[in-house]
């Protein structure tokens, strides 16, 4: 079965759209959440990747499963407040404030929108108008990157969150430190063919639906 990425009419899509996990991407990821917006860290580096990133012209989005919402430890209201601080913080370096969509359910309930299901990514590519083949997930879980590749996007793993590289995903270019890394690799792939990741790709077969691995939040 041919790869869902690529499109026979054009043999290199242009990058258009970095979508980004949350937690363990742009800020510390708190094994209790992040709750107020006063706990909110940014991760070394990961303001200014951002600011790299949409100086190359491309859209960045945010992608987030919160379950802390469904188990009444956060409301609706505060996790307004803690994306608006992070906006706030975007803005100052000149970044505009990303599409963020998040899934509010524990795993238990069986949405299409947490990850590794493929509705926020499908969700945040409607709002950009973007195909799947022109965006690229950066996460620190398999749970992201089975997501983008169920949605047919590129993925980048990042091991400033919870864990090392991952097996190997459909569509995953690698594994990196962090989201400086990653905006720096992006800003390389991005000046030829952004497809051919010099990164070396973990050893494994993509789990399917398999089970996420220890450190998957319910």
């Amino acid at each position: 079965m041919a790869d869902p990425r690529l499109n026979p009419t054009e043999r290199t899509p242009q990058l258009q759209a970095v979508l980004l996990d949350r937690d363990g991407v742009l800020n510390v990821n708190r094994p209790d959440y992040v709750t107020r917006a006063e706990q909110w860290r940014w991760l070394p580096g990961a303001l200014d990747a951002c600011a790299r990133l949409t100086g190359l012209g491309l859209r960045l989005a945010v992608v987030t499963n919160q379950a802390a919402v469904g188990h009444g430890l956060l409301t609706a209201h505060e996790l307004d407040r803690i994306h608006d601080r992070m906006a706030a913080d975007l803005a100052a370096v000149g970044v505009p404030r990303p599409v963020i969509l998040h899934c509010p359910h524990p795993s238990a309930v069986g949405c299409s929108c947490r990850k590794p299901r493929p509705g926020l990514l499908t969700g945040v590519l409607e709002r950009l108008q973007t195909l799947p083949a022109r965006a690229l997930l950066v996460g620190d879980h398999d749970t992201d990157l089975m997501a983008a590749a169920a949605a047919g996007c590129w993925s980048l793993h990042v091991r400033s969150g919870r864990g090392g590289p991952p097996a190997a995903h459909p569509g995953c270019l690698g594994s990196v430190p962090g989201l400086a890394e990653a905006a720096e690799l992006i800003t390389t792939l991005t000046a030829t063919d952004w497809r051919r990741s010099p990164l070396p790709r973990a050893e494994g077969r993509h789990p399917g639906t398999a089970r996420p691995r220890e450190g998957a939040r319910p």
